[in-house]
């Protein structure tokens, strides 16, 4: 395999997981759920920056291990159905379904459907789940909506969020967290750097792939899944693997996934981390280049 020229290689882009409240635009509590395409069981809207995302199942509920189809329908401020989207490194809209344990991690992508954005998933198992929906709105912005998701069928065992190894194998390769350990919320930020090396050489990675448009993908979730964060990439060298400058909103446990791809495989690592109290005596961090992110 050819190597990828430097242009093309990775450091994450400088972020920030300060974002705007998205408001709930759908029924009141209590309330039944709108209805979409005739379809009683589709779940209240969520709205950014006036869309608003619809999110409905088939079958209704979801049963773990069989195949379900989620689809989203996108409407504008006026109400109007939204068909088409901007791409985004490559695809209308990106999804990350996370249980609420935070165990469970798929980042997906739905295509343009009969007026709705859809796709097939199947879910290992039962319990709590987040629809985190990532966007390019027509005319300008990302917005982040999410959709709570109850998935029937027998659960897994939820242990403890804690804090992992800063080592963290999968598929081959080495990845290992540096700057975790310091990491501070609100001004300042945290440096986080993953050296990525081959499992089998010892060697530094020097051939990762593009991954949708992009050498790697960065999500971010905090423990009580108040707060999320999609991340894209800025160029480094190969080798270097790949890096972020994180401002977090407030202090507590984080799980990260990092994503990329070699081999033509795409590579899912996660990370779990401690994020301290703000160092007050410093300047106030802003958010940086690339970031989607929302705070509900």
């Amino acid at each position: 395999m050819a190597r990828l020229k430097p242009a093309l290689t990775t450091a994450l882009a400088h972020v920030a997981l300060l974002a705007a409240p998205l408001a709930l635009a759908g029924p009141a509590p209590g309330q039944a759920a709108s209805q979409v395409r005739g379809h009683p069981h589709a779940q209240p809207k969520q709205e950014s920056a006036m869309f608003s995302t619809q999110l409905r199942t088939n079958p209704s509920p979801v049963q773990a291990g069989r195949p379900a189809t989620l689809a989203l329908r996108v409407r504008d401020a006026q109400g109007q159905p939204v068909s088409t989207l901007d791409l985004s490194h490559g695809k209308p809209m990106h999804l990350f379904l996370i249980s609420k344990d935070l165990r469970s991690f798929a980042h997906v992508h739905p295509e343009a459907r009969e007026g709705e954005f859809a796709l097939e998933h199947t879910f290992e198992s039962g319990g709590e789940y987040m629809v985190l929906v990532d966007y390019a709105r027509p005319g300008g912005g990302a917005p982040v909506d999410r959709h709570p998701l109850r998935v029937e069928g027998p659960s897994r065992p939820s242990p403890a969020l804690t804090v992992t190894p800063t080592t963290q194998r999968s598929d081959g390769l080495v990845f290992t967290l540096h700057g975790g350990d310091a990491a501070r919320a609100g001004a300042g930020g945290a440096h986080l750097h993953f050296a990525i090396a081959d499992a089998a050489t010892g060697r530094p990675v020097d051939d990762l792939e593009p991954y949708l448009e992009a050498m790697a993908h960065f999500a971010v979730l905090s423990a009580d899944g108040k707060d999320f964060l999609h991340v894209h990439p800025l160029d480094s060298k190969p080798g270097q693997g790949v890096a972020a400058h994180a401002v977090f909103p407030r202090a507590g446990l984080y799980k990260l996934w990092v994503q990329v791809q070699r081999q033509g495989r795409v590579v899912t690592v996660p990370f779990v981390l401690r994020v301290q109290p703000a160092d007050t005596s410093g300047p106030v961090g802003v958010p940086g280049h690339g970031a989607h992110g929302s705070h509900h």
